[in-house]
């Protein structure tokens, strides 16, 4: 079963183009994206599109091995390699064998274990500890990242020849923020999926909840936004979201947007500049919510939290077609 990867703004468009594509090599690739993006789901995506989808595809965190077990994990022992080792045990190399391996943080690499994966990127060679023979495993290498591992390589904690080694299908993972289109549909999956699992009714949300969701910078990106649709079904669960209960963190977010410039006529009043405010924030917004969904009313209108006619009246009003 292919991973599940939601999006359909055209910046992720063009980044399932280029996991289709490296799906039909065996050809090394990096993947590199900010924290919480999702990078072990596009590994997936290219192994379960590839010719390897029928053997393992197996992750390994580089960050969470000690230095000293990383050639063990990954290569394996013979029996008496060292004390405790009574039995020959596999490594994650020959657990991938004709399948695919997946290297998360690969910049927590040790130099030591850098030159050991090179060479058995190089040769599809390995000798488990302890072992006296070489022993060869057909592994696809995918690699991840979310630091600048050309910094690392300048700084000497990276070796340059893995890191071109490694490199040859880079892919960027691009932050949240560059792709607000799919905020909306990210957001009804994660409520409908934990809807489910914790046997809560539906959220809506308010106008300023969603104008909210689309204007925060999410930090922490799509893990973030799928926590607070968690968050908001334990504590909000059937009610109407407002903006002040969003679970956003306050440091990261952006900045007031400058008042609208005052009306031509000075002697406007109080309720005639508040209904043009509103009356141009909700034309942007079901502009911005329409664009998003290919102009499909019924897929923005679940997204906004409103009826389906209640949102299609708005747009009358606004004069907005498809």
């Amino acid at each position: 079963m292919t991973a599940q990867i939601l999006g359909n703004s055209r910046i992720h468009e063009r980044l399932l183009e280029l996991v289709t594509s490296a799906s039909s090599t065996d050809a090394e690739v990096l993947i590199h994206g900010p924290s919480g993006v999702g990078k072990e789901l596009y590994a997936r995506r290219i192994h379960e599109l590839s010719t390897r989808a029928r053997a393992s595809f197996i992750p390994v965190n580089c960050g969470a091995l000690p230095p000293e077990l990383f050639e063990n994990e990954l290569f394996g022992h013979a029996g008496g390699a060292f004390t405790g080792a009574r039995t020959r045990a596999v490594g994650l190399v020959a657990e991938a064998h004709q399948g695919t391996l997946f290297l998360d943080e690969i910049d927590s690499l040790p130099l030591a274990g850098q030159v050991k994966l090179l060479r058995f990127i190089q040769q599809k060679e390995y000798r488990p500890l302890g072992d006296t023979r070489l022993h060869r495993s057909d592994v696809r290498i995918i690699a991840a990242t979310n630091a600048d591992l050309v910094a690392e390589v300048k700084k000497g904690r990276f070796r340059f020849d893995l890191f071109f080694r490694l490199r040859v299908l880079p892919i960027w993972v691009p932050p949240l923020k560059e792709r607000r289109e799919d905020i909306p549909l990210l957001l009804q999956h994660f409520i409908h999926r934990y809807a489910s699992e914790y046997g809560k009714a539906l959220l809506t949300f308010s106008e300023a909840a969603l104008q909210r969701l689309w204007e925060y910078d999410w930090p922490g990106n799509i893990r973030e936004l799928e926590n607070c649709a968690r968050y908001l079904l334990c504590t909000h669960g059937g009610s109407v979201v407002e903006a002040e209960d969003l679970p956003t963190l306050q440091d990261f977010a952006p900045e007031p947007s400058a008042p609208p410039p005052p009306s031509s006529s000075p002697h406007e009043t109080f309720q005639a500049a508040k209904r043009r405010v509103v009356s141009a924030f909700e034309r942007q917004y079901l502009e911005a919510s329409l664009r998003a969904h290919d102009g499909n009313i019924a897929a923005a209108a679940r997204a906004s939290g409103k009826h389906r006619r209640a949102f299609f009246e708005l747009m009358r009003r606004h004069g907005l077609t498809r």
